[in-house]
């Protein structure tokens, strides 16, 4: 004698079950099994769309146009102070090789007076100009990721306390020039920055 287990003969009592009502009636067993597969197919579809995966573009992008263009306005401010700086010495008979002695080096007015222009409100080495520059470059370097603003905020200040270090202390200018550099930080990071038009 075959010992039947009860969850066995239940399954096979419920299998004949299906099988003598899908002959009597096939239409409804064929259209139980249609809307079956439906509901399937309906929950798979739906699982692709909430399961898809996309990757967008980052949003912060480094601008390298800006990046480029604030580096020549640096070099051309670079290069007029040393224009300046060159023609000095050649009006006083200074060589390159004299450089090492400069103690009865004198500023003549026309140096002078270049100078003050290029360091004046509107000079290329002016506070504003400066700072703009300073600010418009860390905000091209980021991409405009104000997520970055602590990370650029931090160079900006190592850049200062290098050159401070390197000469000994930094003239007025150059400590208004970065005052004015962290309020502009400061007003990019809060949203509040003026653009230059």
């Amino acid at each position: 004698m075959v010992k039947i287990n009860h969850n066995e003969s239940s399954s096979y009592q419920a299998q004949m079950n299906r099988k003598k009502m899908a002959e009597r009636n096939p239409e409804e067993t064929s259209q139980k099994s249609e809307n079956k597969k439906k509901a399937v197919q309906d929950k798979m579809d739906q699982q692709k769309t909430v399961d898809k995966v996309t990757y967008d573009k980052p949003k912060h992008v480094r601008d390298e146009k800006a990046i480029e263009k604030l580096w020549e306005q640096s070099q051309a401010a670079h290069q007029q102070l040393k224009d300046i700086v060159r023609q000095l010495l050649e009006r006083q008979g200074v060589s390159t090789e004299q450089l090492d002695n400069m103690e009865g080096l004198k500023i003549d007015e026309t140096a002078r007076a270049e100078l003050e222009e290029m360091l004046g409100p509107e000079g290329e080495l002016g506070i504003e100009q400066v700072s703009d520059r300073i600010v418009d470059f860390a905000i091209a370097v980021s991409g405009g990721d104000i997520s970055k603003a602590e990370i650029l905020r931090d160079a900006i200040i190592k850049g200062f306390n290098a050159a401070e270090e390197a000469l000994g202390g930094l003239p007025d200018i150059s400590q208004k020039t970065y005052d004015r550099v962290m309020e502009k930080f400061d007003d990019w990071v809060n949203g509040t920055e003026k653009t230059n038009e």
